[in-house]
């Protein structure tokens, strides 16, 4: 059976007022979730569980602000917006973030943070990273950036995976630089709430160029 493209567009009629009013809302079905755990020696990804509802609603009381949009609220037993949002992204249905899978460490009952992916076009998928205030400083974030890079490459058949960092943040920057990521030019963006530009930096990894993080079991 010939591979799968990474990604697939389609669409979908979502069950809102819009698709009442004639109106079809055209999703993009992202990358199908790892068979399994993504490890290394140190650190898995993972797609969030039920069971995650507990550090969702931790970092919400505490230092939330890494994390995509989280919302202040957890109802029991239920996963918040972002949470459900990151499961319906994987699903292929609408949704106001990208697919994201958790990074666990043994050290921590709790996952410590994350990786989102985003579709770039042409067979190049965006990959974002956060990781919780009190985890950083430990290289968490790069090898979870190259272990996501070498999933996509391997498993998914991503033929450009790129990283954006800030011109100002220069940890983002060590991060793609420390992952093997090669800087290839910047690109500007737009806060649409204040109307400020932001300029980052891009960085690149390409299929024919990836070298396989050797402690990696995908």
């Amino acid at each position: 059976m010939p591979p799968r493209a990474a990604f697939i567009r389609r669409r979908r009629t979502i069950a809102d007022p819009a698709v009442s009013a004639g109106r079809i809302i055209e999703c993009m079905q992202l990358l199908r979730p790892p068979e399994g755990v993504l490890t290394d020696v140190l650190m898995s990804l993972r797609v969030l569980s039920v069971g995650d509802v507990d550090a969702l609603a931790g970092y919400a009381g505490r230092d939330g602000a890494w994390l995509p949009s989280l919302k202040r609220r957890c109802a029991a037993g239920a996963l918040p917006l972002d949470g459900r949002g990151w499961l319906a992204a994987w699903a292929g249905d609408g949704s106001d973030h990208g697919p994201a899978l958790v990074l666990t460490t043994t050290r921590s009952p709790w996952f410590v943070g994350y990786v989102g992916f985003t579709s770039r076009g042409a067979g190049t998928v965006g990959l974002s990273c956060g990781v919780a205030p009190s985890w950083r400083g430990r290289d968490l974030a790069t090898r979870a950036v190259g272990l996501a890079a070498d999933w996509l490459i391997r498993k998914r058949d991503a033929q450009m995976v790129e990283f954006r960092a800030g011109r100002d943040s220069p940890a983002c920057q060590r991060v793609a630089v420390k992952a093997d990521f090669s800087l290839a030019g910047s690109v500007s963006r737009a806060i649409e709430a204040t109307g400020e530009v932001f300029e980052d930096l891009r960085y690149i990894i390409t299929a024919g160029g990836r070298r396989v993080h050797p402690r990696s079991a995908l």
